[in-house]
């Protein structure tokens, strides 16, 4: 038989028709409809989360960006502050030279101050022996000792006598001052070699309140640049 004759056996047979429908149309057969909607929302759930994936990549994206912005933002920062930081070290540098400088102006400075209150109080003590009736030995002069005496000079009196004028000069002089010079005078005398007669001067260039009581009271001359303030007395040792 051949192939139209199969085909017109079956249209003819209706139990052979149901047969046949049953070996081809499987259950599986039958479910393809099904099995395709299923896959047709799967295919769309997958583009759901893909959409989704790549919005979140984008937001990742943007946000590493912004970390980049923010990483340049901090580099940037960070080269003003190495910028700042250098030109602070250049100003502390500069400072340190200015503070040498001015340290060794005002050392400079003392050691006029100080040679000029020297000088003063020599020369206001030669002119204050001479009225007295002192005639000088020799120039006055400062000497080196266990502390400094700032000025002495030899001089004689009247008699052809030695005595010895001692003076401590002071830019300003106070109080304390007095008593310092007096609690050191016997070792300044004794390291300097001194005997015999001698008066003991301070000077001021500024003579403070209290000075003047405190050198009567340990016996001690006061010299300003206008004179004596205090006469100084004659004392031995």
């Amino acid at each position: 038989m051949d192939a139209l004759g199969i085909i017109r056996q079956i249209e003819a047979d209706p139990g052979l028709r149901a047969q046949l429908r049953a070996v081809l149309l499987s259950e599986e057969v039958l479910r393809l409809p099904e099995l395709v909607a299923e896959n047709s929302r799967d295919i769309r759930d997958l583009k759901e989360s893909l959409h989704s994936v790549e919005v979140r990549l984008v937001s990742v994206e943007q946000s590493q960006a912004r970390m980049e912005q923010s990483q340049e933002r901090l580099e940037q920062s960070q080269e003003r502050l190495e910028q700042n930081q250098e030109r602070l070290e250049q100003g502390q540098e500069r400072l340190e030279r200015s503070h040498e400088s001015l340290r060794q102006e005002v050392g400079r400075l003392s050691g006029v101050v100080g040679g000029t209150v020297e000088s003063d109080a020599a020369s206001v003590v030669v002119t204050v022996l001479e009225r007295r009736g002192y005639q000088m030995r020799g120039e006055p002069e400062p000497l080196e000792v266990n502390g400094e005496i700032d000025v002495f000079v030899d001089t004689y009196d009247s008699e052809g006598a030695s005595v010895a004028a001692l003076v401590e000069a002071k830019t300003r002089l106070r109080p304390a001052d007095v008593r310092r010079f007096a609690g050191t005078l016997d070792v300044l005398l004794a390291t300097a070699g001194i005997t015999g007669a001698f008066i003991p001067y301070v000077y001021g260039l500024r003579v403070y309140d209290g000075v003047v009581d405190a050198a009567k009271e340990l016996k001690l001359g006061v010299l300003c640049p206008d004179g004596e303030r205090l006469p100084g007395a004659v004392r031995e040792r």
